[in-house]
């Protein structure tokens, strides 16, 4: 079996496993988007795609510290860590190692699955991944759910430190 193929397969499984074993998220995707995001996972074996279209899949899913599953919730490096793991990179766990274990790349270039680092309360303590069209995924804070936002937010955009990318291609 080649290389694409095998990684389609590990990500429609792992897909319909978290499918199986989560529950229903309390934001929904509509159908319109669901197709969208299907087609287009369809069309790549791009590892950086598959990673956004992973945390797409997770919107909705509550924060909780500490937490790095769709059952038990994501706190931010928990969504970055759960998304590498499902297309079979390892990472370290938190947003410091992350941003420090991570390619620096430049804002002009980011591709889908690059990550967004984030200065709070005076330290790298934040991290998101990028989708495109200058949106990101991330887990917000207690309270709140995976949730989707821009990088122009008027909060995040003085705190961006770098953009960094870890998966291995």
């Amino acid at each position: 079996m080649n290389k694409k193929l095998s990684l389609f397969i590990l990500i429609v499984v792992s897909s319909l496993w978290l499918a199986a074993c989560s529950s229903t998220p309390e934001r929904t995707i509509s159908d319109s988007s669901r197709q969208s995001t299907q087609s287009r996972y369809e069309a790549t074996s791009d590892k950086g795609e598959n990673i956004a279209l992973m945390a797409q899949s997770m919107l909705g899913k509550r924060y909780r510290y500490g937490g790095s599953t769709p059952k038990q919730g994501f706190d931010c490096s928990g969504l970055v860590y759960f998304t590498h793991t499902q297309v079979g990179d390892y990472v370290p766990r938190t947003s410091r190692d992350q941003l420090y274990a991570s390619r620096e790349v430049r804002i002009e270039e980011l591709q889908p699955g690059d990550l967004l680092f984030y200065r709070i309360n005076g330290k790298p303590s934040h991290v998101g991944i990028y989708i495109g069209n200058k949106q990101f995924v991330h887990a917000p804070s207690s309270g709140k759910t995976v949730s989707v936002t821009t990088m122009d937010n008027p909060y995040f955009k003085p705190r961006l430190i770098r953009a960094g990318r870890l998966y291995k291609e």
